[in-house]
């Protein structure tokens, strides 16, 4: 099941991951903590955001399962996609997920969708502050700075990423 489920996440078939999700209660297989990464996954990137929060609330209330950092970053993820900022850090520092690159990475990204550059900052500087050399938190943070209209400081991240690679 999780294998099946699995593979419809990786490929965005939302619907056909809750569907095997639901005909795998109902057949009397238990989902493991692998299962309930495709399913939070498959539901930020589909934008369902409240069926993916029932989920993750699902987990530990009926299945009793411990969440990881993993299922924290896809439910940070899905917040961040659905714009919902203060719920995506509100995640961050409830469980204490701050020292956790990817959690902050995701913001980040969501940050570049929405054109977010407060709360892209504080991304950034997180990630940075837990990895000098994440390429991709520089990338995206030039590309936040330059969507708005920021070149100097988009050039100044362009800087930091150059120097850090030297280090």
């Amino acid at each position: 099941w999780t294998a099946l489920i699995s593979g419809y996440a990786r490929f965005n078939h939302a619907k056909h991951v809750l569907v095997l999700f639901n005909q795998m209660i109902a057949e009397g297989t238990l989902p493991d903590l692998i299962t309930f990464i495709a399913v939070l996954t498959v539901c930020s990137h589909a934008s369902l955001v409240e069926e993916g929060q029932m989920y993750f609330n699902t987990m530990t209330s009926v299945y009793g399962l411990t969440p990881t950092l993993e299922h924290y970053t896809c439910m940070v993820d899905a917040f961040g996609c659905a714009g919902l900022f203060s719920k995506a850090i509100s995640v961050v520092e409830k469980e204490s997920c701050s020292d956790y690159p990817p959690v902050w990475l995701s913001i980040l990204s969501a940050c570049r969708k929405w054109g977010n550059v407060k709360v892209g900052r504080i991304a950034f500087d997180h990630v940075i502050q837990l990895d000098r050399s994440c390429a991709a938190a520089y990338t995206l943070m030039a590309n936040i700075y330059a969507a708005a209209g920021m070149q100097a400081d988009a050039e100044k991240v362009g800087t930091m990423r150059l120097k850090s690679a030297a280090l």
